[in-house]
């Protein structure tokens, strides 16, 4: 990841990237995103990450999420939560900068057979603030507390250096962008099944990923079960959110792997049942 960030540094559009960014305070966003203690399943760190403040984000009320996303990061699994913010970062170009980490939450986890890096959580992206996974071109349907914030004109976008205003165009045909109404929660590491970012003809690409492994990794016991730890405590810091999916049901990617097999979602559902929280699966692709 390293050298990557210091070859994205060195294309031009990404030279002024490092001196333009600034930290938050884990403080700053502590009341929005800090779950409650009283059904603390899981540690999750705090992190202060750099942003852009150049570019545009969008805040939410929290009551218009309704689903978590899971990913995978198609990165070593050493790579950091920072690692990923600064990857994020770097992704962007003057015209369209990106904000911080896409992601709500961040897991760290280490593949079957080793002890490196330790599973741990993190947050990401503050909840309130939408976020830059699920894709940007999905829209999805919106229920009744939805639709009430939207027409209350409760989600805002702007940077941080001006005002914030209603963005009309967040909603088409009666659907919102994704976005706004999910998190992803991402685990560090590659679990791709395949190689290529895209399906063939709506099927899975069956030559193996270069970049992955062979066979592919699967998600340890312990993943499964923080998975599920973290998604309860979620769901009971913020009731409205019992939907769990995968992105590749709103993009076709590979995205997250073997993360998605129904096996693996199933044990992370009957997991977080078992912690007393009861999710859904959701069943289509937009």
């Amino acid at each position: 990841m390293n050298k990557l960030i210091l070859f994205l540094l060195m294309i031009p559009g990404f030279a002024y990237a490092e001196a333009e960014f600034d930290i938050i305070p884990s403080s700053q966003y502590e009341d929005q995103f800090r779950l409650d203690r009283i059904n603390n399943l899981i540690e999750i760190a705090s992190v202060e990450y750099p942003r852009n403040p150049r570019a545009s984000f969008c805040t939410r009320p929290t009551d218009m999420i309704d689903t978590i996303v899971l990913h995978h990061s198609e990165t070593r699994n050493t790579e950091t939560p920072e690692d990923i913010n600064q990857y994020h970062l770097n992704r962007g170009s003057p015209n369209d900068p990106w904000y911080m980490i896409a992601y709500s939450f961040v897991m760290m986890a280490p593949y079957e057979g080793q002890t490196r890096p330790a599973l741990k959580a993190f947050y990401g992206r503050p909840m309130h603030i939408v976020g830059a996974h699920a894709g940007s071109n999905i829209f999805v349907p919106m229920d009744d507390v939805q639709k009430k914030l939207w027409d209350e004109k409760k989600i805002l976008c702007g940077k941080d250096l001006g005002t914030q205003t209603f963005d009309p165009k967040l909603v088409q045909n009666g659907k919102i962008k994704a976005n706004v109404t999910t998190i992803g929660l991402v685990v560090n590491g590659n679990y791709s099944l395949f190689s290529g970012s895209r399906l063939r003809n709506g099927r899975r690409n069956p030559y193996p990923n270069p970049n992955g492994f062979i066979p592919p990794k699967q998600p340890t016991s312990n993943l499964i079960d923080s998975l599920a730890r973290l998604s309860c405590q979620v769901q009971k810091s913020y009731p409205r959110i019992k939907i769990l999916a995968y992105h590749n049901q709103y993009h076709r990617t590979s995205c997250p792997g073997s993360i998605q097999e129904s096996k693996n979602l199933k044990a992370i559902q009957t997991k977080a049942k078992e912690y007393g929280c009861d999710f859904k699966l959701l069943s289509q692709k937009y």
